[in-house]
């Protein structure tokens, strides 16, 4: 059964939490901290930082691109794939999740995101949040939109999702759920339920469809532990890997691989896998043997 290292507050990992409640598949919750260190994840993915991570036995997967591919694969759901979508989504989904993604945080005003935070977590949880997210900014390859900017470029999005939704379909595709609904979900969930904003009501349509989505829920998930885990880490060996990804050049070679835009971490380890979709790292340790971590090629760099 699918594990999810989440936290709470993580917008990417609410992408992914109302998708395995759409998808209807069971999985178990691994809650983490907001920023690291992570000592229940880091000895299993190596340096990558950023939340959500998926885990099957001894495969990792990092980003939510990669885990929604998982997913959709594992309940015949294709339109849960980004992978699968046409150029144009795929374009339309990149930049929910990046532009986007960032103008929906920098719109918020400071105050209710630093009120949030002490609420929901510790006084030295908070100051270590704060500092690690400052520090992650100040290495990003592209700054932050300001607020001043923020704001009405995130307006301008609602009103497009708005006009888009007009059209009687229940959702941004057609009459089912796609990998856009939730690439599009997730930034209005984090400025509402962490932000504290308001749902536009002059956006009648885009309301509906906010609470169409919302109304997906969770599913079926139960708790688990870092003993878990570690357990199945080190009891289940990497699944087989597609013979068509293990042609090329650089297979059985060393490489790092990291984000290409912020959180520039890296995992280092053998290559062991690679196609146009994605790349896989083997890494050896001592505590769980083999481990292969999955990583998208888009917004990712191999070195």
């Amino acid at each position: 059964m699918l594990i999810l290292h989440h936290y709470p507050m993580s917008p990417f990992s609410e992408k992914l939490r109302l998708m395995l409640g759409y998808a209807n598949v069971p999985w178990r919750s691994l809650l983490t901290t907001e920023s690291p260190p992570r000592p229940d994840l880091q000895p299993l993915v190596g340096g990558y930082r950023r939340i959500p991570v998926a885990q099957d036995g001894a495969d990792l997967f990092c980003d939510s691109r990669l885990i929604a591919a998982e997913i959709a694969t594992g309940a015949k759901l294709p339109a849960l794939n980004p992978f699968l979508a046409d150029p144009d989504a795929q374009a339309i989904s990149n930049r929910y999740e990046g532009d986007i993604f960032m103008a929906a945080i920098t719109s918020i005003p400071p105050s209710r995101i630093l009120r949030k935070l002490f609420k929901e977590l510790s006084f030295s949880h908070a100051l270590r949040f704060l500092k690690d997210r400052a520090s992650m900014a100040g290495s990003a390859k592209t700054p932050p939109l300001k607020h001043a900017k923020a704001l009405p470029l995130f307006m301008d999005h609602l009103a497009m999702l708005d006009e888009l939704l007009l059209s009687g379909d229940a959702f941004l595709t057609g009459d089912e759920a796609s990998h856009l609904d939730f690439a599009a979900y997730h930034t209005l969930w984090f400025r509402t339920v962490v932000g504290g904003q308001d749902m536009p009501t002059s956006m009648p349509a885009l309301l509906q469809w906010y609470q169409r989505m919302t109304a997906f829920g969770h599913g079926d998930t139960s708790p688990t532990t870092t003993t878990h885990s570690f357990a199945a880490a080190s009891e289940h060996q990497p699944r087989e890997i597609p013979a068509a990804m293990t042609q090329g050049s650089r297979i059985g070679t060393n490489v790092s691989v990291a984000p290409d835009d912020y959180g520039l971490d890296e995992t280092t380890g053998i290559l062991v896998g690679i196609d146009e979709q994605r790349c896989i790292v083997a890494r050896e340790t001592t505590d769980f043997g083999t481990l292969h971590v999955h990583f998208p090629r888009m917004g990712f760099t191999i070195d």
